[in-house]
């Protein structure tokens, strides 16, 4: 978006789609069966992390850029491209998510699990093709009857209470819960928003920044206020319609809202429901592959077969994430905290007006990536020769050390440019 046109409810209300899309209420519903209240955790810090693009948008108001085209003139178009590459890596954690709420959906309805994961990787490869404005449209507005429906499983289960006693539970619910895997959690996705491009977009546009500033704000009052509803229905409605025993936990939410509606024809409901969640898993994954046949289409030659391998390739990588067995909340963190680490410091020191050799630019993004994969393959693989049970510092602390080296090379840089050394 280049035009200054959103206003402070339009840039709160699309703000809040990009935070609450089905990684979060599937993601949410999942932890929350196991973890109570504290499963809401990926919420709040979505919530925090729309606080800290509200003390941004000043900066990005003013620039009317993107941080990635104010990297791209700064290093030069190698930087841009390694930064697009690397957005692959993130985009897979929110396609596999994507993958592994459809194809839990097609599991309720009866199909086979080797069988919906093939059928929802083919319907994505598919429906990218297609126009999907029609599918922003109604993602939009089936998350809305989600939500709905969930704060009516709030009154039919008398779970009201919960929900406004959320925070209190919630701060609970947190110290049954280590320090390093909340901060971890809350420190990664805040600098997700923060970096996001998909978040900045829509600050780029505002009509002035006092609007950019006041729509982060209260998209970050929205999120902190739904963000507790997942979480509250399904710790009001597990003792009730005992979900405890699902078979597959991503499937609480959608099992809890066909019993919020069994007044209905049972099979009606089933299906129902089922479209409504696959749909939005479905438009969600479709608008992420689409950004990510792009970025994969630009590594190749042209040919007549790169329509299709730029598609598939993709499809294969979050396919292969989403049968890993993580939550689909780690499943988005675990792979943006790769990404974090090594664009993380180019952003920051781009906020800070700091400046770093282009030699050095290019060194922070290879070591960063290359030393958080590294620690990302030892946890998918299980070593135990490296502390990964501690993710906090373990992926941090390559963060916090290229930070300090970048900020010796930005102050050295400085130095020489006032003095006219190379």
């Amino acid at each position: 978006m280049s035009e200054r046109t959103l206003t402070t409810v339009q840039i709160a209300s699309l703000l809040v789609s990009t935070s609450c899309g089905t990684g979060f209420l599937l993601g949410t519903g999942e932890l929350a069966l196991h973890e109570g209240m504290a499963g809401g955790l990926y919420a709040i810090a979505s919530a925090l992390g729309l606080v800290a693009l509200a003390a941004c948008a000043r900066v990005l108001s003013t620039a009317r850029q993107s941080i990635w085209t104010r990297l791209d003139q700064i290093y030069g178009a190698s930087v841009g491209r390694a930064v697009a590459l690397l957005s692959l890596v993130w985009m897979t954690g929110v396609l596999a998510a994507q993958i592994r709420g459809g194809t839990a959906m097609l599991t309720l309805a009866g199909i086979g699990p080797t069988s919906s994961l093939l059928l929802v990787d083919v319907l994505l490869i598919c429906l990218s093709t297609l126009r999907l404005s029609w599918l922003a449209a109604g993602f939009a507005i089936c998350m809305l009857a989600c939500n709905v429906v969930l704060v009516r499983t709030l009154f039919q289960t008398g779970g009201l209470g919960v929900w406004l006693s959320a925070p209190v539970q919630f701060l609970d619910g947190l110290q049954g819960t280590t320090l390093d895997h909340t901060g971890f959690t809350v420190f990664s996705v805040v600098l997700m928003v923060i970096c996001g491009a998909d978040y900045q977009q829509f600050v780029l546009a505002a009509r002035t920044r006092a609007m950019a500033r006041n729509g982060c704000l209260l998209a970050a009052g929205f999120v902190l206020l739904i963000g507790f509803l997942p979480a509250s229905a399904v710790i009001a409605a597990s003792p009730v319609w005992h979900l405890q025993h699902l078979a597959d936990p991503v499937q609480v939410i959608p099992v809890m809202l066909m019993h919020t509606l069994s007044g209905y024809s049972t099979t009606a409901v089933r299906t129902l429901v089922i479209i409504v969640l696959l749909t939005t898993a479905l438009g969600a994954g479709c608008s992420i592959l689409r950004a990510m046949t792009d970025a994969t289409a630009s590594l190749g030659p042209r040919s007549a077969a790169r329509p299709i391998w730029s598609r598939v390739l993709p499809i294969a990588l979050g396919t292969l994430v989403a049968r890993h067995g993580q939550s689909l909340v780690d499943m988005m963190v675990d792979l943006n905290m790769v990404y974090i680490t090594a664009v993380g410091p180019l952003v920051g020191f781009t906020l800070l007006n700091r400046r770093i050799s282009d030699r050095w630019a290019n060194a922070t993004l290879v070591i960063g990536s290359g030393m958080a994969m590294a620690i990302y393959f030892a946890k998918w693989t299980g070593l135990t020769t490296i502390p990964v049970t501690n993710p906090l510092i373990v992926s941090f602390l390559p963060l916090l050390l290229i930070a300090v080296l970048l900020w010796c090379r930005s102050t050295a840089c400085q130095e020489n440019e006032a003095t006219g050394n190379p």
